[in-house]
């Protein structure tokens, strides 16, 4: 299969830990969130990731109806295990066992990959995403955030600048946005963005809907979800959507359109895979 967009990123094991003791494991990581979405909502996608030996294979093989797996790594070792550990005092842990995934940057793509349309660069470490910037040269690239690295972002402001300046799209969440550039604003924040380089800045709202910034605002509200929702990947479903009509040739309306269905189906289910 000839891929139109390429996802680079993470592909976990997630454990998630409830209160009283009970879990449940299921398969995560943003990379397969975008991608699958994508998939779903009609573009041909290539996956760059590794996992380990012990990466279940009706998983991978979950994986291979929907998109093509020819960039993905089976490694010795494990794949890497994000745990989601509810406290009966309402608290929050989510340590992450690395694995098989360090230096992601450093990841084989195939050859036939770099035909795609679009490289999507999901959330690893700033110093990752940088390493494939500067190894896809003048290819278009979309590059996402994540709370896991918001100690980076403060840290090293001039790296993620940069990664700013070198992408064609970002897609900072709005809390992200702000924490990036200092700004209090998240109309400011989305020019800022721009003004470092990005032509396409998509700030994710939550149920604000979504803001696009591309020298003029659009925004577009949020699709209403009846029941019980998991709000698990709905911005990784979101860009997913958005850049399989990006791809497609779609106008930006349409994109923000396909983008917000598939964020609208994966609320309505657990896990953050659209499949």
């Amino acid at each position: 299969m000839e891929v139109e967009l390429v996802v680079l990123g993470h592909v976990s094991i997630d454990t998630i830990v409830f209160p009283d003791g009970g879990r449940i494991e299921m398969p995560g990581g943003a990379a397969a969130a975008v991608a699958t979405s994508a998939a779903l909502a009609g573009a041909k996608v290539g996956l760059v990731t590794k996992v380990g030996e012990d990466f279940p294979r009706e998983w991978l093989q979950k994986l291979a109806k929907y998109v093509d797996i020819r960039g993905v790594q089976v490694l010795p070792g494990k794949t890497i295990h994000i745990w989601v550990i509810y406290k009966p005092d309402g608290s929050v842990e989510s340590p992450v066992e690395v694995g098989v995934a360090e230096r992601m940057g450093e990841t084989p793509i195939p050859e036939e990959y770099l035909k795609a349309k679009l490289f999507h660069i999901a959330p690893i470490p700033p110093e990752e995403q940088l390493k494939v910037i500067e190894r896809l040269g003048k290819m278009r690239i979309s590059v996402d955030f994540n709370p896991t690295y918001y100690e980076d972002y403060r840290r090293k402001p001039e790296l993620v600048r940069e990664l700013v300046s070198r992408s064609y799209i970002v897609f900072p969440n709005e809390r992200e946005a702000k924490l990036i550039t200092g700004l209090d604003d998240v109309r400011k924040a989305a020019e800022e963005l721009h003004s470092w380089g990005a032509e396409l800045v998509v700030v994710t709202r939550g149920e604000k809907g979504v803001l696009i910034y591309d020298g003029d605002f659009h925004e577009f509200p949020a699709l209403p979800v009846e029941g019980e929702i998991d709000p698990t990947g709905a911005g990784d479903a979101f860009a997913g959507g958005f850049l399989a009509g990006l791809v497609k040739g779609k106008a930006l309306e349409e994109c923000a359109r396909l983008g917000l269905e598939r964020a609208r189906e994966v609320l309505k289910k657990s896990g953050s895979w659209s499949v």
